[in-house]
C-alpha cells in the first residue's frame, strides 16, 4: 500500500483559504499601531501647543502674515486695514502682532512707533495716514471689546463716572474706592450744595468710559451721602448689573479747554450762481472747544446758535486754522448760562482730518 506525506494537516484548499485570514489580521494589527502612534503625536503635539513653552516661542518669533489675518478675522478688519497693519508690523520689526494687541496702551505704543517711523522714512501720503488712523480705532475698539464691564464691582478706582440730571447735564463723579458691597465716589463741591444733586435711594442715570475707550450707562441707587472735616464730598452707591454699553462712535474724540472761533455760513439754495449759494459771516464769534474728533466738536460759547444752523470752526491754538465747516446738531444750554454746541463737520479736507487724528492721539504732525 502507498502512503503520500503531505507536510502537515490540512488540504492545500484549506491552507489557501486561511492565509488570508492571517493576513488580515497582520495589517489590522498594523494599522492599530500606527494610530496609536500617530494619537501619541498628535496628543504629544497639542500638549506642546498648550504649553507656556510654544506660547513664549510664538510671542517672540517675528509677525507673520498669518498673524495679521487672524486679527483681521476677529477684529473685522478690511483689505487696507489688513495691509497698513503689515506695514506698522514692518516699521516696527515687533514680534508677534496677535499677542501684542492684548490692551490699548500697547496698541497705541505700537502705532506711535511705527508712526514716527513712516514719517522719518516718507512713507505717508495723505490717504495712507488717513487709512493708518482708521485701522488704529478699529483695533481699539477690537481690544476695548474683549474687556467688556458687566458689573459695576468692575470700575476701578480713579474712574470717572458722570451723573445724569433730568435735564440732560453731566457732572463728573470720581470713584474713590470699589469694595464687595458698594462703590464711593467723591463729587465736587458745588454739586454737593447743588439742587442738582441727585437724591438718595432712588434709581439715578450715570455713564463712564473704561481707559480702553468703552462707554457704559448705567442705573443705581446712592445709599448715604458723607462729609469730611477735610471739607471732601462722597456718595455710596449701590453696585448693578444693569450696565448698557453705548454703540461706539467712527472716530477717537479728545476732550480739552481750548479757544476757538467760529462763523455763520449763509445758505441761498435759489441762487443762480453756484458761487453765491454759499458764504462765510465777516462776523467771527469767540468760544471754547471742549472736544473734538475727525468726526465734530463740541463748542461752547455764550451764543444761542440754532440748531441746524452751518458754520465753519478754527483752533489756531492746535494748528488747526483752517475753517472746518460743519452743522450744528444740537443746541443746548449749560448750568453756567452759556450754550453747548455739538457740531458734526461736513465736507473737511482729508489733510485736516489727519491733524484732527494727531491732535486727539497726541502725535506731531
Amino acid at each position: 500500500m502507498l502512503f503520500l506525506y503531505t507536510g502537515g494537516s490540512g488540504s492545500p484548499i484549506q491552507a489557501r483559504q486561511t492565509a488570508p485570514i492571517y493576513l488580515i489580521f497582520i495589517i489590522t494589527a498594523i494599522i492599530f499601531i500606527l494610530i496609536t502612534i500617530i494619537g501619541i503625536i498628535i496628543k504629544k503635539h497639542l500638549d506642546y501647543i498648550k504649553s507656556d513653552a510654544y506660547r513664549q516661542k510664538e510671542i517672540n518669533r517675528p509677525t507673520k502674515k498669518s498673524d495679521i489675518h487672524k486679527i483681521a478675522e476677529l477684529a473685522n478688519l478690511n483689505k487696507d486695514d489688513i495691509s497698513i497693519l503689515w506695514d506698522v508690523c514692518q516699521f516696527t520689526k515687533c514680534n508677534n502682532v496677535f499677542y501684542l494687541l492684548t490692551t490699548n496702551a500697547e496698541v497705541n505704543e505700537l502705532f506711535k512707533n511705527a508712526y514716527y517711523a513712516m514719517k522719518e522714512h516718507k512713507f505717508f501720503t495723505d490717504i495712507k495716514m488717513n487709512l493708518f488712523f482708521e485701522c488704529l480705532y478699529k483695533l481699539e475698539m477690537y481690544v476695548a471689546q474683549t474687556k467688556k464691564i458687566y458689573s459695576t464691582t468692575m470700575i476701578p478706582a480713579q474712574s470717572i463716572i458722570f451723573y445724569i440730571s433730568e435735564e440732560g447735564e453731566q457732572y463728573p463723579f470720581t470713584v474713590v474706592k470699589n469694595s464687595k458691597d458698594f462703590f464711593i465716589a467723591e463729587i465736587p463741591e458745588f454739586m454737593a450744595k447743588s439742587e442738582h444733586k441727585p437724591e438718595k435711594l432712588v434709581r439715578n442715570r450715570f455713564t463712564f468710559k473704561t481707559i480702553d475707550g468703552l462707554s457704559y450707562n448705567l442705573v443705581t441707587r446712592i445709599i448715604r451721602y458723607e462729609d469730611t472735616p477735610e471739607n471732601k464730598h462722597y456718595i455710596i452707591l449701590a453696585h448693578t448689573d444693569q450696565l448698557e454699553c453705548q454703540s461706539q462712535r467712527h472716530f477717537k474724540r479728545d476732550f480739552f479747554q481750548e479757544d476757538c472761533q467760529f462763523a455763520k455760513i449763509h445758505i441761498h439754495p435759489e441762487a443762480e450762481d453756484p458761487a453765491k449759494r454759499y458764504w462765510i459771516s465777516e462776523s467771527k464769534h469767540a468760544g471754547k472747544i471742549t472736544n473734538i474728533s475727525a468726526g465734530g466738536c463740541c463748542i461752547q460759547t455764550e451764543l444761542p446758535v440754532k440748531e441746524n444752523q452751518s458754520i465753519v470752526v478754527t483752533l489756531p491754538s492746535k494748528g488747526l486754522t483752517e475753517q472746518m465747516p460743519g452743522i450744528i446738531r444740537r443746541t443746548r444750554k449749560l448750568p453756567n448760562g452759556k450754550f453747548a454746541l455739538h457740531i458734526q463737520f461736513n465736507n473737511i479736507s482729508i489733510q485736516t482730518k489727519n491733524k484732527i487724528y494727531a491732535l486727539v492721539y497726541k502725535y506731531e504732525f
